[in-house]
């Protein structure tokens, strides 16, 4: 497996960059709400990867 593939994209570290710029000025409260917004999503991005594994392992 490539190693770069782990690796963030040219256009998604410009991103992160644009992103931690805009956070740096955001009220801690609404910090608060994106952290917990964004965990949930990972959560959620996991259940259906565990999903799919198992359609997959069933075939």
């Amino acid at each position: 497996m490539d190693a770069n593939a782990y690796e963030l994209t040219l256009e998604q570290q410009f991103q992160m960059r644009l992103m931690r710029e805009s956070l740096e000025q955001m009220p801690r409260e609404q910090l608060l709400e994106l952290l917990t917004q964004a965990s949930r999503l990972l959560m959620l991005k996991d259940n259906v990867i565990k999903s799919l594994v198992k359609q997959v392992a069933v075939i």
